[in-house]
């Protein structure tokens, strides 16, 4: 990672914060220089189609997701130091949410979770606006993530 070309602070961040381990979001940190990004992480098997891995910009240090089964990519965050607070914000909140857990006992245990799916991708929004975006699924990671953790 030393001769990684990222932004000092971004390659701190990596070091000093590490990247937390959130089920069904990140399984296990792999950094490796690819020819066009810097591999960060990833979640399900690496011999499986049905995974995908982070992977950082040279340069910019913008976050993406490169999905195994087609090569597609969605941009995640703008900055690993984005994407840092952007996982530790979720984890925080998956971990301590009873909403989350409880969801599928009846319609109101699922209003609630997805009202709070909902605060926690606003609090995204204004941590990194460009994560939102447009909240186009097809093109943004947590939008579509976010949206459809319950299901």
């Amino acid at each position: 990672m030393a001769t990684w070309r990222l932004p000092k602070p971004q390659k701190a961040a990596l070091v000093s914060c590490g990247i937390p381990l959130i089920a069904d979001l990140v399984d296990a940190v792999s950094f490796n220089a690819e020819p066009t990004t810097y591999r960060l992480a990833r979640v399900g098997d690496e011999s499986s189609d049905l995974g995908w891995e982070y992977a950082a910009v040279p340069e910019s240090g913008k976050v993406l997701q490169a999905v195994s089964s087609d090569g597609s990519t969605k941009f995640v965050n703008s900055t690993i130091n984005h994407w840092l607070r952007s996982l530790h914000l979720v984890g925080s909140h998956l971990a301590a949410s009873t909403a989350l857990s409880h969801w599928d006992e009846d319609d109101q245990a699922e209003e609630e979770a997805l009202a709070e799916l909902a605060d926690l991708l606003d609090q995204i929004r204004k941590l990194d606006p460009p994560a939102f975006a447009d909240g186009n699924h097809q093109t943004h990671f947590w939008p579509a993530t976010l949206d459809r953790w319950l299901y």
